[in-house]
């Protein structure tokens, strides 16, 4: 493709030569025939050092690269690329139609273009929408509802009543609407037994939500379990009964959200975050990976640590809390000239 046209696609301003790249590539692989991209002065020396004849670049960079080299100028490199990654990509060709090994029971409606692979199961009255794929393995409960443009990788489980809207991924082995973790505790002649509360409810998903490989998303108690357009989950991730998430939202591998607890729109999580039941966090905000959330967090707010407070005092938490060695040897050596005893 010529730099021009993928000027134009992304946003972005040429400067230098209109050269024909053949890939989108990282700085440390790139060839003389490749496009690559700086996200920040760090990457300045890999920059200079590459073979990449052209860059996607932001502004502010764009003088220290002019080594001959041609640069698409954008304000936000990482979405420039994002869209120039679209250009080169490809989906890999796949078979189409319904495969004589799926089975599919009575009363499915299967829309146009669908696209169901061998050992697939589709149970009574579920819908699948215009070309959604179905891969090997899956598993669609009855009456569940599948939108248009859906990819549903090997071993995908959806339970019976589920909703997914158009344009939603499920990545290996995620199952959506599993029962909720609940328990009543009874206590008998016998000692305590855990009684199974069963889960009437189901799962909303909307649309262009992608959750990735081997996570879980519980279905309601009573009602249902929401996940807001546009949401990206990552592996391993648990979403527990009635939890509602709104639109937007980025929630990074081995999170877990406890049962009806609400996260805002555009609400971004690192890894392995635990929410409590019930909690509640707002429209924007930060959560630092490993943190532990209780309560509620105000909208745009930034917060890390167990339990999650403002990431301003953490992080001066964390600076103190490696100096608390010395600390308690000054207080040692002080209680000694005090006459007390050096033990805290």
């Amino acid at each position: 493709m010529k730099l021009s046209f993928i000027a134009t696609k992304i946003g972005a301003e040429l400067k230098g030569e209109d050269l024909e790249v053949s890939s989108l590539t990282s700085l440390d692989q790139a060839t003389e025939e490749d496009l690559s991209f700086v996200e920040s002065r760090q990457y300045l020396p890999q920059a200079r050092a590459s073979k990449a004849r052209a860059l996607i670049v932001p502004p502010e960079l764009a003088q220290e690269l002019e080594d001959g080299r041609s640069l698409l100028i954008a304000p936000q490199v990482r979405v420039a690329w994002a869209k120039a990654a679209a250009l080169f990509w490809k989906e890999p060709p796949r078979p189409s139609g319904i495969s004589p090994l799926a089975v599919i029971e009575e009363g499915v409606q299967l829309e146009p273009g669908v696209t169901v692979y061998p050992f697939v199961y589709i149970g009574r009255q579920a819908r699948i929408g215009k070309n959604s794929v179905l891969y090997p393995g899956v598993f669609v409960g009855e009456g569940a509802q599948i939108g248009q443009n859906c990819r549903l990788y090997p071993y995908v489980v959806l339970y019976p009543g589920v909703r997914l809207g158009d344009h939603v991924t499920l990545h290996a082995g995620a199952v959506v609407g599993a029962d909720g973790f609940g328990y009543a505790q009874e206590i008998g002649p016998q000692g305590l037994k855990h009684l199974k509360i069963p889960h009437f409810g189901t799962v909303e998903i909307g649309p262009e939500v992608e959750i990735g490989a081997n996570s879980c998303v519980d279905r309601g108690t009573f009602g249902a379990t929401k996940i807001g357009p546009g949401t990206k989950i990552d592996n391993l991730a648990q979403i527990g009964h009635n939890v509602e998430i709104g639109e937007a939202a980025i929630i990074v591998a081995q999170c877990g959200l406890g049962g009806h607890a609400r996260l805002g729109p555009w609400v971004m999580m690192g890894g392995q975050v635990g929410v409590a039941p019930g909690a509640e966090i707002g429209a924007r905000a930060q959560i630092a990976a490993k943190s532990g959330v209780t309560g509620k967090i105000p909208p745009e707010a930034e917060v890390a640590g167990i339990p999650a407070i403002p990431i301003r005092i953490w992080r001066k938490a964390v600076v103190a809390f490696a100096k608390l060695p010395d600390m308690v040897k000054d207080w040692q050596k002080l209680k000694k000239l005090w006459g007390g005893k050096s033990e805290l």
